[in-house]
């Protein structure tokens, strides 16, 4: 019986995770005592000489009980010994307070179970018994080791190591991140919804595996486990230890009734009061304090405690774990088993490089943290944030961040969470009052100019509520009428660049905007109205619709100089094309017809430059090579001020591309003949071009090419 009994305390005293982990520091205790005892208990050397300190005669080397004092059963060199390897782990070799903290409850616990009462209580030795009593751990020797490497752990870290929480948003943002990295998880998500109406096992999903491929397959998988942790364990606010070890047995789910509100969601249908209704149930077995609950009694109550029910949250789409832990299940079943999952398949289970799903194997402790940490730098979230991070947002979101309405009391805080009874002192501050406090006495906005008093109310619901004063009314109506004034001013401007440019056009269907050659030689004067147009779309050039382009006219009257006769074929081009208002696609002014002044051009200031095709976008990308045909002719007509091109190439006088600036002639020559075959041979209609030019679709130098050919055929260009 007394063998029974020492068995079943060794079983079920302590939960096996803990017995294991005393079990580990204790041992390796004992091994740095055995090999640290026997070298400091070596006899000094002969010649060591009067240098050496000799032993005080409390020192524990001298004391030959040293080498036993991690015993099951203590003596009065264990306080001693237990400060000495305390010190051994958090001073020298740097380790965590955590760890000092377990190594300190291990040796108690060992000593506390040796003989009944008597290694129980405060450590001394009982002068009528003769005999050292109590614990060694609760000597005032290992409380001032521990207590001093808490004192340096938080001078080393200064704030607190807590895990910063994950907030709403930061989930709203993982998710985001996560449909940018893995393109094809809606395509899975809908493929996946087709089988909704396909039961059970069966050819019927095999289909679904090989329509994906091996590398998609794995990557969707990926993610979707990971977005489906995240949800749950944000949402019942676990551990990560209580929510990796989750058995499909711990979800309860109508499949029927939770599967038709999915199809609503990935339908992005509507949900209806009856669809919120729906909900599943899991059932967190491994929940810690379990067992504080079972010694104090269960109650009716506690039968049902760490269950929970989980209905739809559309409104949190990163967080609504109704929707991503059922797809979770089905993309097990269907795409990786093809069969249900078994009873003690583990919901999250670990998955190999190859792609292949272990059911019985759950995801390590490491793999969930490089998820946090991969999610958290894709989607440019700041901040150090632990497996922890899931369950202090969730609790965080629904004591004091939801919408008002939904913030939870402290009661429901307190179950939801499955804190203990005693817990509500320290641990929910930690995780709750604190935060509240922090941030009710934050005054960092102390200069804005409408300041929000947060301290009257839970998180200052309170200034949400109350009746606006005389000046915030004040201050909204100067900015309402800061920014009408602004806007009248504005719509002054366009309405008289709209009467300016129906002045233009006016002029221009008159005939008044190129004045005929009056006939003489000599030198004469014209009037012309110069104006600047912002650059239209491609489509406008393309189609030959000037008159939907909206410019800024300026209108001038300038002194023009006798008209430059032409030197060779490109300088004719140069001014030989202009769109004429109101003119349609297939019609275009030339100045064959009657000799015209052409405007004077200034080289810009920042010298000639002809944009290279394909043109860079912001981004540091290229446009398609298909598209390089209509930035050529945007260059021709129009220019490109952004890249440099601030004057038409339609427009650049001869010795913009000769002379000293011939390093441009042989571009320019290109854009000119790819541009006046678009606009004279083909009167700008754009599909013809496009069937006769189907190079085009490969690139400029294609269709360059292409257009040679067909000059040639033309007898256009001569044959080299």
């Amino acid at each position: 019986i007394n063998q029974l009994k020492e068995q079943g305390k060794q079983t079920h005293l302590k939960a096996a995770r803990t017995r294991t982990a005393y079990a580990t520091h204790v041992r390796r205790g004992r091994e740095w005592l055995s090999s640290f005892a026997a070298s400091g208990m070596e006899s000094q050397p002969e010649d060591a000489g009067p240098a050496l300190t000799p032993m005080a005669p409390d020192d524990p080397y001298s004391n030959p009980e040293f080498r036993t004092a991690f015993e099951s059963t203590p003596n009065s060199c264990s306080d001693k010994a237990l400060a000495l390897y305390m010190t051994w782990k958090g001073f020298h070799e740097n380790l965590g307070k955590s760890t000092v903290e377990s190594i300190r409850a291990a040796f108690k616990d060992v000593w506390a179970n040796a003989d009944g009462n008597t290694f129980r209580g405060k450590w001394g030795f009982n002068e009528a018994r003769q005999r050292w009593e109590g614990n060694p751990a609760e000597s005032a020797d290992v409380q001032d080791v521990l207590t001093s490497i808490k004192h340096k752990a938080s001078a080393e870290a200064g704030d607190r190591k807590h895990s910063l929480p994950i907030t709403q948003d930061h989930l709203d943002r993982m998710l985001q991140w996560a449909r940018t990295v893995c393109p094809d998880l809606d395509f899975a998500l809908s493929v996946l919804r087709m089988t909704f109406s396909t039961p059970g096992s069966g050819p019927a999903q095999q289909p679904l595996s090989e329509l994906l491929g091996l590398k998609v397959r794995t990557l969707v998988t990926r993610h979707l486990e990971q977005l489906a942790f995240a949800s749950t364990a944000w949402t019942l606010w676990t551990r990560c230890y209580e929510l990796i070890r989750l058995k499909r047995r711990h979800i309860t789910i109508d499949c029927t009734m939770v599967d038709r509100t999915l199809e609503k969601y990935l339908g992005n249908e509507p949900l209806m009061l009856s669809d919120r209704s729906v909900y599943f149930e899991v059932y967190l077995a491994n929940r810690k304090g379990w067992q504080r609950k079972v010694d104090k009694g269960m109650t009716e109550a506690d039968l049902r405690s760490n269950r929970y029910k989980i209905f739809p949250q559309p409104e949190l789409p990163g967080a609504d774990c109704f929707l991503w832990l059922p797809l979770w299940v089905h993309w097990l079943e269907r795409v990786h088993y093809q069969q249900p999952l078994d009873p003690d398949d583990n919901v999250f289970p670990a998955m190999g490089a190859n792609g292949v799903v272990q059911p019985r194997e759950p995801i390590s402790h490491d793999t969930v943290q490089q998820w946090i940490n991969e999610a958290t730098t894709g989607a440019g979230i700041q901040g150090s944030f632990s497996t922890h991070c899931f369950r202090r947002g969730g609790a965080q979101y629904r004591f004091m961040l939801a919408p008002v309405g939904e913030r939870w009391s402290l009661k429901k805080v307190h179950w939801w969470g499955g804190w203990a009874e005693g817990e509500h002192h320290n641990t929910l501050i930690r995780y709750l009052l604190d935060k509240l406090y922090c941030y009710e006495t934050d005054y960092s906005d102390a200069l804005a100019p409408i300041v929000q008093d947060v301290r009257d109310s839970l998180v200052g619901e309170s200034a949400l509520m109350q009746p606006v004063t005389a000046e915030e009314v004040r201050t909204a109506h100067a900015s309402i009428t800061s920014n009408v004034r602004g806007l009248w001013t504005r719509m002054g401007q366009v309405s008289e660049s709209v009467h300016e440019l129906a002045t233009v056009i006016r002029q221009g269907m008159a005939g008044a905007l190129w004045q005929p050659w009056a006939g003489s030689t000599t030198h004469g004067s014209y009037a012309s109205v110069v104006h600047s147009v912002a650059p239209p779309s491609q489509s406008q050039l393309l189609h030959g619709h000037p008159s939907s382009i909206a410019p800024t006219p300026v209108p001038q009257l300038a002194q023009a100089s006798a008209p430059v006769p032409p030197v060779g074929p490109m300088a004719r081009v140069a001014a030989n094309h202009v769109v004429t208002a109101g003119a349609g696609p297939s019609q275009t002014a030339s100045f064959h017809d009657y000799p015209v002044v052409p405007l004077a051009k200034q080289p810009p200031l920042s010298g000639l430059r002809i944009p290279n095709i394909p043109v860079e976008l912001p981004d540091g990308s290229r446009r398609p090579r298909r598209d390089s045909w209509r930035d050529i002719i945007a260059h021709w007509l129009v220019g490109d001020p952004p890249r440099g091109l601030s004057v038409p190439l339609k427009d650049w006088p001869a010795d913009w591309y000769q002379g000293r600036n011939r390093t441009f002639a042989s571009k320019y020559s290109q854009r000119a003949t790819t541009a006046l075959e678009f606009i004279d041979i083909f009167k700008s209609d754009e599909a013809r071009f496009l069937a006769a030019y189907p190079e085009a679709e490969e690139g400029h130098t294609h269709l360059l090419h292409a257009i040679n050919r067909a000059r040639r055929e033309r007898r256009q260009l001569e044959s080299q």
